[in-house]
């Protein structure tokens, strides 16, 4: 039996090929012979896989790819057949269809730990990128100068009042090239960021992406993404920016198990996304990586994610070309990265919170009766029923029994005092609704929940 008819034994039983597993093996094999061509050229001193001999067997090994068949593949530059973008993808969907997402309840604060390092200058920064800035050519740069500024940065997030806190220790900036820091002496050698500096402050209003609508078919999900009808997942238009905000959205570890399933599906079918296969994260972890780069722009974008458990562990960008954004530098050269290092819920925003970055301001109903048809003072508070009872103490919330007691319709009180108030809400509302009753039976007549103490 000779070599051709072994392998067709070895291909009996084995589901036909796809047109395109065809496709890549093939492309994977031309490529392969493109590679070890080199006419008129002698033996000595060539590397192996350029020898004519052993150029044969490249070739053979190659065709027994093509016709064994082997699950979807691609060949990788070290000549391994590795998994096709779309098959990782698929597998990372399943994984993360299994995950349970992080997401903080009533009173608690999502809180996550990353390291980055971003670019600081007149000509671009990454306040660009969610802001009124020049949204059509957001990564254009000028001939001003540019430097890395490392960071490690720590949020405390409430969803239900999206507020919180943002903590960020900066370390020492480093010029991405030559040409930027003698643009940045030419300017007068401005200020730089401090190694070690702290910025702590309160957040307000955080825009946080509401998946509790968003489709889990990955080709409706596709065609929001691509519209930018998805609030909070917007940008200019392009396929380069679509990448980006699929990896925003990867990003956030409270999304549905089946959203980032989704999400997973939906980038193996994108153009132009290529396999990295496995790589380091900017810290070093190992995960996989895939990558698509903007041509236009001369800038690659990496995401990076854990095959175990479907997170992103990190992002990369990277000049493709020199020149590219402004920069003297070989291709290659990094311009940004963040590594994703915790994502938890906890009860609390941490120890030195700048004051009222910890103030979870509930919306507050103070009802004077026990009915939803009674007067209402809607206030905030982090505490419903201590600040219902200060409101009652102050005559803010009674003043229609004060009425009917001046009017003589009912016998004035001898106290000043709160009533006994009770929380309630409707199922899954950060709105609590506080009532003078004896107890939280008044919650369920309602048709209302009680809210648990604190």
């Amino acid at each position: 039996m000779n070599e051709i008819e072994l392998l067709g034994e070895l291909r009996a039983g084995l589901p036909a090929a796809k047109p395109e597993t065809r496709a890549a093996a093939r492309a994977g094999l031309m490529a392969r012979i493109g590679q070890t061509q080199r006419a008129d050229a002698p033996d000595a001193g060539l590397p192996w896989w350029r020898r004519p001999r052993l150029q044969l067997m490249a070739a053979g090994v190659a065709v027994a790819a093509l016709l064994v068949a082997l699950p979807i593949g691609i060949f990788g530059g070290s000549g391994r057949v590795q998994p096709a973008i779309g098959q990782v993808l698929r597998d990372a969907a399943v994984v993360a269809a299994a995950q349970e997402p992080v997401a903080p309840g009533p009173g608690q604060f999502l809180f996550t730990r990353s390291r980055d390092a971003y670019l600081h200058s007149t000509a671009y920064s990454p306040y660009c990128r969610t802001h009124a800035c020049d949204r059509e050519h957001p990564w254009q740069a000028t001939d001003e100068w540019s430097v890395l500024v490392p960071s490690e940065r720590r949020t405390w997030i409430s969803f239900g009042t999206r507020r919180g806190r943002v903590r960020t220790v900066s370390g020492k900036p480093r010029f991405v090239s030559a040409d930027q820091r003698a643009g940045w002496v030419a300017a007068g050698s401005p200020p730089l960021p401090r190694a070690g500096q702290v910025e702590d402050s309160t957040l307000s209003g955080a825009s946080i992406l509401d998946a509790s609508e968003l489709p889990t078919d990955p080709a409706t999900l596709r065609r929001m993404i691509e519209a930018r009808e998805i609030h909070g997942v917007e940008g200019p238009p392009g396929e380069a920016e679509t990448f980006t905000l699929i990896g925003d959205m990867l990003r956030q570890s409270y999304l549905p198990a089946a959203v980032r399933a989704a999400i997973y599906q939906l980038t193996a079918e994108l153009p132009g996304v290529e396999l990295l296969g496995e790589v380091d994260d900017p810290l070093g972890r190992p995960g996989t990586g895939i990558a698509y780069t903007d041509r236009r722009r001369g800038i690659r974008h990496e995401l990076i994610f854990d095959p175990e458990t479907s997170a992103l562990l990190g992002e990369q960008e990277s000049i493709v070309r020199s020149g590219a954004f402004g920069f003297k530098a070989p291709p290659g050269t990094p311009i940004g990265s963040a590594a994703y290092l915790e994502s938890k819920v906890v009860d609390s925003v941490g120890a030195g919170a700048p004051a009222g970055a910890g103030g979870v301001d509930t919306s507050v109903g103070c009802y004077d009766r026990a009915s939803l048809d009674a007067n209402t003072t809607i206030v905030h508070g982090s505490d419903p029923i201590a600040t219902c009872a200060k409101l009652w103490r102050e005559g803010v919330v009674d003043t229609r029994l004060r009425r009917l007691e001046r009017e003589g319709k009912i016998d004035e009180r001898p106290e000043r005092d709160s009533p006994h108030l009770v929380a309630c809400a409707y199922e899954g509302s950060s709105i609590a609704q506080v009532f003078p009753a004896p107890g939280p039976a008044v919650c369920r007549r309602l048709g209302l929940v009680p809210l648990p103490p604190g």
